[in-house]
């Protein structure tokens, strides 16, 4: 098995070759573009077993990835966490653009990261991550216009100006989320707005976020990928599992599931039920919210899977 690992910036691409002993082979320099990437990787097309792989970096991996899946070489993304914690594990505690290339070359080789499809690459994430935090912004304009009519109300040209960039930001979410929209499967997006309190804002978040869904075979790695796993600690025979969530994998696929979780447990008897069950332990109202989002991913991989809509069932209350 062979191992090309990248530390990849936005002007180039640095990158070890490794053998299935870890034991670096070569290195290489190579500018990002699309014609040096695709000339590198002809050449190197000859090695048996050939892996790429590099850490996920924004939109800088993107053409590497891209030149990749058209010559069905296998793509490793691996996740920067990872990297960090070998870094941290190393002696000298080394960081340089090769030295990170190596650890990310032996976590390619133990299996770590995503192998990459054409589907994760679907721009649709980036558009949607873009209009979500455009929300985001336009909410913060919004805070801070409504603060400044507070404590200087005859500031009105300052209030008008946040207006407009409320609406600026407003209208540039709105054209995104169409964009984004209608390049996800409207059968999908139907299906998972069968279920509570997931609506038509949140269901191509889901889909832009998780797709394919095939990637997540167990329920563990689902939760893990949204970062909604908690924490756990042990010292001796003493181990500790209510602590704060890991919070790794996708922040946008944890608000989703979160804010899914806190309108379906209003309205859904069984979330209703499970909610009222954790408050009645103690739990705050958050804790129990994030137990319930993660019933929430339960049910999308589930009618997605499935491909059929969710079908609520109501708890029986007769006794016996």
């Amino acid at each position: 098995m062979t191992i090309i690992a990248f530390d990849i910036s936005k002007a180039e691409l640095v990158g070890v070759r490794v053998n299935h002993r870890a034991a670096v082979k070569e290195s290489y320099t190579i500018p990002n573009t699309a014609e040096s990437i695709a000339t590198f990787l002809d050449a190197v097309a000859r090695y048996p077993r050939l892996t790429v792989a590099s850490e996920a970096t924004a939109e800088y991996h993107r053409p590497l990835a891209q030149a990749c899946l058209t010559r069905k070489i296998p793509f490793r993304l691996v996740n920067p966490i990872v990297t960090k914690q070998l870094t941290r594990v190393t002696i000298r505690k080394q960081k340089t653009d090769l030295s990170d290339a190596v650890l990310i070359a032996k976590a390619a080789l133990q299996g770590a990261g995503n192998l990459i499809t054409k589907e994760s690459l679907d721009p649709a994430k980036a558009i949607l991550r873009t209009a979500v935090k455009l929300g985001q912004i336009s909410g913060t304009l919004l805070r801070m216009e409504r603060h400044l009519c507070d404590v200087v109300p005859e500031s009105t040209a300052a209030s008008e100006a946040l207006g407009l960039l409320r609406d600026y930001a407003d209208t540039a979410r709105e054209a995104l989320c169409r964009v984004g929209i209608n390049r996800i499967d409207p059968r999908v997006i139907e299906l998972l707005t069968s279920l509570p309190g997931v609506g038509f804002t949140l269901a191509p978040v889901f889909v832009s976020e998780l797709m394919p869904i095939e990637r997540f075979p167990t329920q563990k790695g689902l939760v893990a990928y949204a970062g909604l796993d908690p924490r756990v600690k042990q010292s001796g025979v003493s181990m500790k599992r209510n602590t704060h969530l890991t919070k790794r994998g996708s922040p946008m696929l944890r608000r989703a599931a979160y804010i899914a979780a806190s309108i379906a447990q209003r309205h859904d008897p069984e979330l209703k039920a499970y909610y009222a069950k954790k408050r009645a332990e103690g739990k705050r109202y958050r804790e129990a919210t994030i137990a319930n989002a993660r019933h929430i991913l339960a049910r999308v991989a589930a009618v997605w899977r499935r491909g059929t809509p969710y079908v609520r069932r109501e708890i029986s209350t007769a006794t016996t």
